[in-house]
């Protein structure tokens, strides 16, 4: 009894310390919630978590409390308390913890009952059943939740009953007279047991409708053996266990001995054949050999529901008749498209930015995005990155103050175009330096950032200590901030709070901050959103916009189910897929805005209903802000790999899988890799608008010719339509890998790279793009050098190549010039013998670079660096 006692007390103890654990939560994210307009979304979610918990929890106690007095009454009678003298406290202990454990597993389920409460027809049906393929997106997941669960539930009460009463004397089984003992046990138990069994049938009544997310058949998706015999099959188990359920509850069943284990025994014979033998053998005997001709309407099933649920339906099939040889005349004709060839990647690039304008230590580029804006009055391709705090501050620097007072925010970003470079190899810069000068009509007016792709921990603004703002030369600019993001701790209570909930008590008793401080957290743009909108599933690349003088951060969210039925899962994931929401995060106050890009979409659908206020339509967006909406790379990446295989819609052709596509494989940083999806801004074959598109070259399978390729459109109004050109297949396109290896052989490329690569440099070859140009295309790839013991990548070189010429020059102009010209390239002659004076030369001005880089002598640098570039090409 002590024991029981001391257990009990510890178990309370626990709680409560969870409790409090919980509720110092809760009033910290409601507080959250709050200063961003979003109670309602606050209370919603947590409601119905709570919910969910206290029904869950009350009703398995109350069934578990109910099975323990029975059972405790039986024993009272029978003058014993079981098979030990504390077996009714522990047992009242364990239905408490099954009963939490329920009620905590159930909470975890709230997007189900979200997703179910509010579900919304879907206007389509399965060709199976003829049900709104609603039923399964919404309704069969939280039907299938709850028979899982009662039945695990039915399961341990009847096995937990059963071996207390059998080991107390109560019951025991008899050959001849089957179960045997005390009529309340042997009552008690059946009981349960028929429940079991009815739970059982449901879970064999319900799988008919999992048979249309089937793996056994041609395809994924219900087939032949599926629909015309395990179907059935089912729905008889279903009414055989469902009749078994009632016949447990017999007096002459429970005590007929053998019979009942002859009829247990038949019931697993009915299962064997009924849900393995028979489909097997007709899959085996009757499918296999007549598969096409069986499996024909149900291969035309899984093509159109996968094609729906991947957004394929509406892909905009052309033929791409590459005939025509480009000429210089055709390329002037696009010149818009040329001069925004994207030559600088992301990763080199980075790595500029961080020795040319990171400026100091505790600045970060984390990320480079690319986007389009108008510079001077032309549409161009930009690249750009923010200048973010990093969490570096080192020994006596590393103070409370100065980590979650003073340097609270990164400052600024850097914006360069993406086809261009200075003369030394470096990125031409737009917006540049500490404060932030723009040129090209760009503005930056707000560059503070205090929300931002890597921002992590707490910061306290708005108080005694002047917030650092940025460098400037010996000394350092100090400022206020003046917006409204974070929690205002304007009262005592909730500095006691936050103390609490960052387990740090110098937030309740430093001196600097005041009623009008403003502690601001979970300041990192996905987990903002994450928070936000757990439902959602949000893109790994959140990118930087400049709109308006002011910086923001647009995240790309999506909808998705795996229970869309017919249609084929993704990397084995989610079968549907949207883009169906944008948020846009203000980089200076954290304001997070949701709106609406597809509200057709029946998922989507759901949370509108649900929540009301936390979503905009499209047209509340601003203008501005509308124009720098990407594709995400990520929704592309998928229907770009679904289209590869369902663009084939003739049953017999996807069948046989005749015309597989695939991604290409590309030479980067020396290693092979699959092709990634690039933006590119550009013409669209026969059209006259120059727009910002998302496009990939695709290759058949297992082969390295190109035979498609595939855009996005990112401008309004076309915006997330998909366009596919195909090629002709009686012609042989050079695709990204033969490119690859034409480089790789190319005398003059490989003498010069080899070179370069062999003392003093590394050669760092980028992403190869493919330019659709009219009824031809161009092949671009940069060339980047890295002198050794710097990482300041410099972009050298350009090949471009038609697919029969190639050439590698200092400008893509050039290396156009010479694959286009009139006059024939000239073979470059090997390379002029370097002597030791030549080396020695070479060593001084990388020297002489080294040091003026880690000086920051930036004039010093770019002449030693120009000094060594003249001596690397003679």
């Amino acid at each position: 009894m002590e024991f029981t006692r001391a257990l009990r007390w510890l178990l309370i103890a626990g709680a409560l310390l969870i409790a409090s654990s919980k509720l110092i939560g809760w009033a910290v994210e409601y507080l959250w919630f709050d200063a961003l307009g979003y109670v309602s979304v606050f209370w919603t979610l947590r409601l119905v978590k709570l919910g969910l918990f206290l029904v869950a929890f009350l009703l398995v106690l109350i069934y578990l409390w109910i099975n323990m007095f029975f059972l405790a009454a039986c024993l009272a009678r029978m003058g014993t308390r079981g098979p030990a003298s504390v077996t009714p406290g522990l047992f009242k202990l364990a239905a408490v913890g099954v009963a939490l454990a329920y009620a905590l597993g159930f909470t975890g389920e709230w997007d189900t009952l979200l997703r179910y409460v509010w579900a919304q027809p879907v206007g389509r049906t399965d060709p199976v059943y003829g049900l709104d393929i609603g039923f399964y997106l919404f309704a069969l997941p939280f039907v299938e939740m709850l028979q899982n669960a009662l039945l695990v539930l039915f399961l341990l009460a009847t096995a937990l009953l059963a071996w207390v009463y059998w080991t107390a004397g109560a019951l025991r089984f008899e050959w001849a007279g089957g179960l045997q003992g005390i009529s309340t046990a042997r009552w008690h138990v059946t009981i349960n047991l028929a429940l079991l069994l009815l739970a059982l049938a449901a879970g064999f009544y319900l799988d008919r409708f999992e048979l249309l997310q089937s793996t056994e058949g041609a395809v994924h998706g219900a087939g032949y053996t599926d629909v015309h015999v395990l179907r059935p099959a089912l729905a008889t188990v279903a009414v055989v266990t469902a009749m078994l359920a009632g016949a447990v509850l017999a007096p002459r069943v429970q005590r007929a001995g053998s019979g009942a284990l002859a009829v247990f025994g038949g019931y697993m014979v009915l299962l064997f054949l009924g849900l393995v033998l028979l489909p097997w053998s007709v899959q085996g005997l009757r499918v296999k050999p007549n598969e096409l001709q069986l499996e024909h309407p149900f291969l035309e099933h899984n093509i159109a529901f996968t094609r729906a649920a991947f957004g394929l339906e509406h892909v905009d099939e052309r033929l791409h008749d590459s005939t025509e040889p480009l000429e210089l005349a055709v390329l002037e004709r696009n010149r818009p498209t040329v001069e925004n060839i994207r030559l600088w990647d992301w990763g080199p690039l980075r790595r500029t930015f961080r020795q040319l304008q990171q400026i100091r230590s505790y600045y970060e580029f984390n990320d480079v995005d690319v986007d389009r804006y108008r510079v001077d009055g032309a549409y161009r391709q930009v690249m750009l990155s923010a200048r973010e705090l990093s969490d570096v501050l080192q020994g006596k620097t590393r103070t409370w103050v100065n980590r979650r007072l003073q340097y609270t925010h990164g400052y600024g970003l850097v914006i360069s175009l993406a086809a261009e470079k200075t003369g030394q190899g470096a990125p031409l810069l737009l917006v540049k330096d500490l404060p932030p000068r723009a040129q090209g009509g760009l503005e930056v007016h707000q560059p503070a950032i205090y929300y931002g792709d890597t921002m992590s921990g707490y910061r306290i603004v708005a108080t005694g200590v002047k917030e650092f703002d940025y460098p400037k030369g010996d000394e350092n600019v100090y400022t206020r901030y003046e917006g409204r993001g974070g929690v205002a701790l304007d009262a005592a209570w909730k500095r006691g709070l936050f103390a609490l909930h960052q387990i740090d008590a110098s937030v309740l008793l430093s001196g600097y901050i005041t009623p009008r401080s403003r502690i601001q957290f979970w300041r990192r743009v996905r987990e903002r959103t994450e928070r936000l909108a757990p439902f959602l599933r949000f893109d790994d690349d959140p990118y930087l916009v400049l709109s308006d003088g002011r910086l923001y951060w647009i995240q790309d969210a999506y909808t998705v189910s795996s229970t869309f039925p017919y249609s084929e899962p993704y990397a084995g994931d989610f079968n549907y897929i949207r883009n169906s929401v944008k948020v846009v995060v203000d980089a200076y106050d954290g304001s997070v805005r949701f709106y609406v890009m597809e509200p057709e979409d029946p998922v989507l659908s759901v949370y509108r209903l649900a929540l009301p206020k936390l979503f905009r339509p499209l047209n509340a967006m601003p203008e501005e802000l509308r124009g720098h909406l990407r594709y995400p790379q990520q929704l592309f990446e998928a229907q770009a790999a679904m289209y590869s295989i369902y663009h084939m819609t003739v049953p017999q052709v996807f069948y046989n899988r005749e015309d597989v596509w695939s991604t290409p494989w590309e030479k980067f940083g020396g290693e092979q890799v699959r092709m990634k999806p690039y933006y590119v801004l550009m013409k669209l074959p026969e059209e006259e608008r120059l727009e910002f598109l998302l496009m990939l070259p695709l290759t058949p399978n297992n082969r390295d010719n190109m035979i498609a390729w595939m855009a996005a459109r990112c401008d309004f109004p076309g915006y997330g339509e998909l366009v596919v050109f195909k090629l002709p297949k009686e012609r042989l396109i050079v695709g990204p890998t033969q490119i690859e290896a034409m480089i790789d052989q190319d005398t003059a490329v490989s003498q010069q790279l080899s070179l370069w690569d062999q003392r003093g440099s590394r050669v760092l070859r980028g992403n190869l793009l493919v330019i659709p140009i009219e009824r031809s295309f161009i092949y671009v790839e940069p060339v980047f050098l890295i002198a050794e013991g710097t990482d300041l990548p410099q972009l050298k070189r350009v090949i471009v190549s038609d697919g029969e010429r190639l050439a590698m020059e200092p400008t893509l102009e050039e290396s156009l010039r010479a694959v286009f010209g009139d006059r024939p390239r000239e073979e470059a002659g090997p390379p002029r013998p370097h002597g030791p004076g030549r080396l020695s030369e070479a060593r001084e001005a990388l020297e002489a670079a080294e040091k003026a880089l880690r000086e920051g002598r930036w004039e010093a640098f770019g002449g030693a660096m120009r000094a060594l570039e003249r001596v690397l090409s003679e």
